[in-house]
């Protein structure tokens, strides 16, 4: 089952919170090889929104490669081996860094600092170290 949920006043266009939201399950193993996705038409209306939304977001994961179609049937999630998900993943943590790091040293934080903080999340996250 999926749940998509998007938020019309975050300023990102649904079509991009749709395809996030199904990238984050596909990469965390939430939603599987050939599993069937809600068509488009019942995804838009789940959601209240225009089809076009839901194609445009589908046609997204289908380019990179995280679905795929069959024509009459329905959108299905590809194949793709633990490396590739990881890959996908590190793709996505480096792009979302990268503005924590900007935030970080606009506020001026020292490198030191700020590293630590890093660490501090990971081990919260992580339990202790590594």
């Amino acid at each position: 089952m999926i749940w998509v949920k998007v938020d019309f006043h975050s300023g990102e266009p649904v079509y991009q919170q749709i395809a996030q939201s199904m990238k984050g399950d596909i990469i965390s193993g939430k939603l599987s090889r050939d599993e069937l996705i809600p068509s488009i038409r019942e995804l838009a209306r789940d959601l209240k929104i225009n089809p076009n939304t839901v194609a445009r977001a589908y046609r997204e994961l289908e380019n990179e490669g995280y679905i795929y179609s069959r024509p009459g049937v329905g959108y299905f999630i590809k194949d793709s081996d633990k490396k590739t998900m990881e890959e996908k993943a590190l793709e996505i943590l480096a792009k979302e860094m990268a503005v924590i790091v900007n935030i970080a040293r606009n506020y001026q934080v020292s490198r030191q600092k700020f590293t630590e903080l890093v660490m501090q999340s990971i081990n919260r996250a992580y339990g202790g170290d590594e």
